[in-house]
């Protein structure tokens, strides 16, 4: 998946939706590509910086909150913030292992942005040697500027694809569940 991508970026951008997401991709490929950092030794700090990038650049209680639904408004204060702290660090470490692993010298074509009351949507296309992956970055104007919310790679968008596994394991098992299930998950990482 080269949802990767989209990953980082630095906190508001004084331009629109385009220049910011091209601000996040500048600042991923530059520490992809950064001598200092390359080679498996450096894996680490890479993985940090570009969590650094994430970490500025997605709102992450909105996506929490829309993968949950209505289930999310029906969970009491702490338990909602207990599953939005959770998802962002899933989400982070998910979204850096994928830009480590799949965005590294790729060409990054701008082209069509749609803004509409404080939405907008930036299409891309990724140009690799033997193929070109459609990806568009969703994002919402807030205080501080614009924030990303859900990518969608190739028609696929991410964060549907969390509401639908999230919405399934809800309806089979818990909203429990899935909390424990997360938090195992999350402690099992490094």
């Amino acid at each position: 998946m080269l949802a990767v991508l989209m990953a980082g970026g630095s906190l508001a951008w004084a331009g629109g939706p385009t220049d910011y997401v091209r601000g996040i991709l500048d600042q991923v490929m530059a520490i992809q590509k950064n001598p200092a950092l390359a080679g498996e030794a450096q894996k680490a700090t890479r993985a940090r910086e570009i969590r650094r990038v994430i970490q500025q650049s997605f709102d992450f209680s909105l996506m929490a909150k829309t993968s949950l639904g209505a289930s999310f408004e029906r969970l009491p204060s702490g338990q909602r913030q207990d599953f939005i702290d959770t998802f962002a660090f899933l989400f982070q470490d998910s979204y850096t292992r994928m830009v480590l692993n799949f965005l590294k010298q790729e060409t990054i074509r701008y082209q069509q942005e749609r803004q509409d009351n404080g939405q907008a949507r930036v299409n891309t296309t990724i140009v690799r040697t033997n193929e070109t992956i459609p990806v568009d970055y969703f994002m919402h104007r807030g205080p501080k500027g614009w924030l990303l919310y859900d990518v969608s790679v190739d028609g696929v968008s991410i964060l549907e694809n969390y509401k639908n596994q999230f919405a399934q394991v809800i309806r089979t098992q818990s909203f429990d569940s899935l909390l424990s299930r997360m938090k195992t998950q999350r402690r099992a990482l490094p």
